[in-house]
């Protein structure tokens, strides 16, 4: 029987969203004052109509674009020998993250300190909760001989699901403490 697993996991808002974040309501800020600013220079009806426009588009980024930045959802799926992520945007849009064999995977392992093996990837994708405490590595092979970088934050339920498919080494090491 094919095992069946999913879990949703939360990414919590690193630096980079807060960055982001800042930089579009001081972006903004910043126009308006200088918007008003013209105004008072030159009282011309111009800038009473550009001063509202950018108010007006400054109010919806930051009320429509803000919560989609900072709110994102990881879905994963273990269906049988593949192992899905998709990210969910807002709680309204999913997009296919990533996919990948099961069999597939080269080594995996908690994240304890600074154990990740020093490789160069083809590409690292984290769809982790935010927390290393809490997450995992796994470096995966494609069919074109390239190695790339998964961290995620999968429950117990997750790595029991993927457990069947994967390699007879790899469940020694994860399960075992076995090399």
């Amino acid at each position: 029987m094919d095992a069946y697993c999913e879990q949703v996991v939360k990414r919590k808002n690193g630096p980079r969203q807060k960055i982001l974040s800042g930089f579009l309501f001081g972006f903004f800020v910043l126009a308006e004052i200088l918007s008003v600013l013209m105004f008072i220079i030159t009282p011309d009806p111009f800038w009473i109509i550009f001063t509202f426009m950018i108010a007006v588009t400054a109010v919806s980024v930051l009320l429509l674009v803000l919560p989609r930045i900072n709110n994102v959802d990881f879905d994963y799926t273990v269906a049988g020998n593949t192992f899905k992520v998709d990210k969910v945007i807002n709680k309204r849009s999913r997009k296919k993250y990533i996919s990948l064999k099961i069999g597939n995977i080269i080594d995996m392992g908690a994240i304890k300190g600074n154990n990740i093996p020093k490789e160069n990837y083809s590409r690292t994708k984290d769809c982790s909760n935010g927390n290393l405490q809490e997450s995992y590595y796994c470096i995966y092979g494609s069919s074109t001989g390239s190695k790339y970088l998964l961290i995620f934050s999968p429950n117990e339920e997750i790595i029991k699901a993927m457990r069947p498919s994967m390699d007879h080494e790899l469940i020694m090491k994860l399960f075992y403490n076995k090399k």
